[in-house]
């Protein structure tokens, strides 16, 4: 029998919003999607959650705030994804208490392994697995794609340096 939780998903980009809504769909999950922190107030006020992926810049407010304004009307463990990932946004996530950043563009084995932790500290883990082939469908499966390159930084953790360069022979 496998988990079935349920997501609250704020994400401004459009097009990542829906691959990140397909990817959590295809591990049989309920996904609430929106873009905009007022919309997931009141999402939130209507549904259970049992977790949140939230942006760091949505129209409005940040995602610092919001997740402020979810504690006093659910409590939830969270993530914060950010495309600047500036050590000044991984501080202020890490000070705000939530349980991991990501950076952005995501890492698919990364967003796996934060969720599979978050649900492991919080609801007593392990998240039980189910087919991946049974349960997806191919729509899930190439947005999952799209969403895994390039390979970035996760965890409360400044991202790493820029890859270098190899030498170029001389006379190039």
């Amino acid at each position: 029998m496998s988990q079935c939780f349920r997501v609250l998903l704020v994400e401004d980009d459009d097009s990542l919003r829906a691959c990140l809504g397909e990817f959590l769909d295809g591990l049989g999950w309920t996904v609430g999607a929106t873009a905009h922190a007022t919309e997931a107030l009141t999402l939130a006020r209507r549904q259970r959650f049992d977790f949140t992926l939230l942006d760091f810049h949505l129209p409005g407010m940040t995602g610092l705030e919001l997740f402020q304004q979810l504690a006093a009307v659910q409590p939830l463990p969270a993530i914060l994804m950010s495309g600047l990932a500036s050590l000044e946004e991984i501080a202020a996530a890490q000070h705000a208490g939530f349980f991991t950043f990501l950076r952005k563009p995501l890492e698919l084995e990364r967003l796996r392994h934060s969720i599979e932790r978050l649900i492991q500290t919080h609801f007593g883990g392990p998240l039980v697995r189910h087919s991946p082939t049974a349960t997806r469908s191919p729509a899930a499966k190439v947005s999952a794609a799209k969403i895994s390159a390039p390979k970035v930084s996760g965890g409360l953790q400044p991202p790493p340096p820029p890859p270098q360069r190899p030498p170029q022979p001389p006379g190039r």
